[in-house]
């Protein structure tokens, strides 16, 4: 159970979160992709152009049925600098 308290300080976060146009996501993925559904978001949350170029990417490859493997969605035009950061978190193998 939680306190006035506590539920007055997610109300006001959520309400500050929600002023600046974000919005509370949750998703259930695998332990290994944790990491770097993490790093997608902090990365998609800026303003940069990287984010732009990475997210002008991922509506292509979600949207467009002709992509088929992951290669057609990162074996793009795009320059790698684009990626820098977002692919460097280690992944688990157990």
């Amino acid at each position: 159970m939680t306190t006035k308290s506590q539920r007055k300080a997610t109300r006001t976060h959520r309400r500050r979160a929600e002023a600046v146009g974000l919005v509370r996501v949750e998703v259930q993925a695998a332990k290994n992709d944790a990491s770097l559904i993490r790093a997608l978001a902090e990365t998609l949350r800026d303003k940069s152009e990287r984010a732009a170029a990475l997210r002008s990417m991922l509506v292509k490859a979600l949207l467009n049925p002709d992509v088929r493997t992951a290669f057609d969605i990162f074996g793009s035009e795009l320059p790698d600098d684009v990626f820098d950061g977002v692919f460097d978190q280690p992944r688990c193998t157990a």
